[in-house]
């Protein structure tokens, strides 16, 4: 289930940049278009950011793996146990705040 919300969040990242860029893109070749030189859409730019995009996904993606097992190292029990086979609340809630703060963290720092 895991691998599947990671690769569906993958995916809609991607597909919002590319569409990000082209709308900007768009927006700079229509302001432009009067000199008739310039393409609609420059595709090494889109090309340059949708592989920095990528790379920065998947840093981002490691940094919360690792700061998720710290948190799990740091508490004195198994939090994938509490929250699987015992359906801790508690120990949910205390994660998801865990990810939200170091995904706020990782894109403040990317940005």
């Amino acid at each position: 289930m895991a691998k599947k919300i990671v690769f569906t969040t993958f995916i809609l990242v991607t597909v919002a940049l590319v569409a990000f860029v082209l709308f900007s893109q768009n927006a700079i070749a229509q302001s432009d278009a009067a000199s008739g030189e310039i393409p609609m859409v420059d595709f090494k730019a889109l090309g340059g950011f949708i592989i920095e995009g990528v790379v920065f996904s998947i840093v981002g993606l490691i940094i919360l793996m690792v700061g998720y097992k710290v948190f799990d190292m740091a508490t004195p029990y198994d939090l994938n146990r509490q929250i699987a086979e015992e359906n801790n609340t508690a120990a949910g809630i205390a994660v998801a705040g865990v990810l939200v703060s170091l995904g706020i963290i990782v894109a403040a720092a990317m940005g």
